[in-house]
């Protein structure tokens, strides 16, 4: 068995431990919630994509103009907006 003097240390080595306990409790738990974000970043990110392809599909569907502005250059955000008012410009059946 260790004598008196091992005493201090061994406390200081639990104090060590326990710091490190916490911290890696810590660091799981900012691991999860990271994850989680992602997660959600990416459903949204898919969300918005399946979106898009449906209003196009339907715009196509209704004979609309494909090409977008002078130059067909518009960005994904542009694409959103545009396909959010156009589902909300829609009149509503039921």
């Amino acid at each position: 068995p260790p004598g008196p003097a091992a005493a201090p240390v061994l406390r200081a080595l639990r104090n060590q431990l326990q710091e490190k306990d916490t911290l890696i409790r810590h660091l799981e738990s900012d691991y999860e919630r990271s994850r989680a974000q992602r997660e959600r970043e990416e459903r949204l990110l898919v969300t918005a994509w399946y979106n898009m392809g449906l209003a196009l599909q339907q715009q196509a569907s209704e004979g609309g103009d494909l090409r977008g502005p002078p130059g067909g250059a518009q960005s994904f955000l542009a694409q959103q907006r545009l396909a959010t008012a156009a589902r909300r410009a829609r009149p509503r059946h039921g």
